[in-house]
């Protein structure tokens, strides 16, 4: 049977293609984030900032900060992995539905052209 939709398929492959990547740079992002500030974050101290000048407080500096970080990119980033994925996933859902169908038909189709008609009343 000839597969539709050509375009649709390459699209929804597409999709799935870019949800990986976001996952994977998001994770290295996550990571990145973590050594970032569970390394740089005594540089606080050293940068000559106190209590009262930092931001967010000390807490956000150091091992809290960076694991707290990590933690909620790593959650967003799986969320975005899944709603990418999700949409190459329903495209790809769509189109069986429409093979299916068109396969029903066509069974149908030979089906009642093979079947003897009908007879008719006396």
């Amino acid at each position: 049977m000839e597969k539709k939709f050509k375009v649709l398929r390459i699209i929804g492959t597409i999709w799935k293609v870019l949800a990986w990547i976001v996952l994977i740079i998001g994770i290295l992002f996550s990571a990145g984030m973590l050594l970032t500030s569970v390394l740089g974050g005594g540089m606080a101290g050293q940068l000559g900032l106190r209590e009262g000048q930092m931001p967010l407080g000390p807490w956000a500096f150091g091992v809290v900060g960076g694991i707290v970080t990590f933690v909620v990119s790593l959650i967003a980033t799986v969320i975005y992995f899944l709603m990418l994925y999700a949409v190459g996933e329903l495209i790809y859902l769509l189109l069986a539905i429409e093979e299916n169908t068109r396969l029903s038909t066509q069974w149908i189709q030979a089906y009642l052209a093979s079947a003897p008609p009908p007879q008719s009343m006396p």
